[in-house]
């Protein structure tokens, strides 16, 4: 498994770990890896972030030197990562309004119980990241 791979399914795991109700937790987890529609613009900024990472840690093997290179490669990976974590926090808000929308017609699968307990939690982080919400435009779903 490559570098961008085992991150993608690192956010997965630590993103579906925030939520009690498995049922949030699952759609998370299945949305972030590679079943959502940010699927493939996800993966190819997590590769720029890790290549710059890369780069600026090959420049640090060369010491007796200040190295521009090295540092703005850093500096730009970290610039990136936090639009990895918003683009993350869309798929999440897009996953859970899923389950406000839809989480009625699972209880073939779920109890009513975990399905009405899994659309308290998903309203609540929904209401608690506002901007994610209207980035993934899923505000209407839950208003």
């Amino acid at each position: 498994m490559g570098r961008v791979e085992k991150r993608v399914k690192k956010l997965a795991r630590e993103r579906s770990d925030q939520f009690e109700s498995v049922l949030c937790g699952n759609r998370v987890h299945e949305s972030i890896d590679m079943q959502h529609q940010h699927g493939r613009d996800l993966r190819e900024l997590i590769e720029i972030v890790e290549d710059a990472y890369v780069l600026a840690e090959r420049r640090r093997a060369n010491p007796g030197f200040d190295d521009p290179v090295r540092g703005s490669a850093f500096d730009a990976a970290e610039s990136l990562t936090e639009h990895v974590d918003e683009l993350v926090d869309e798929v999440v808000a897009a996953a859970l309004a899923d389950v406000l929308e839809h989480g009625d017609n699972w209880t073939d699968v779920w109890d009513e119980e975990d399905v009405e307990a899994a659309k308290e939690e998903a309203r609540e982080w929904l209401q608690n990241h506002e901007a994610a919400v209207d980035r993934a435009g899923v505000g209407e779903v839950f208003e």
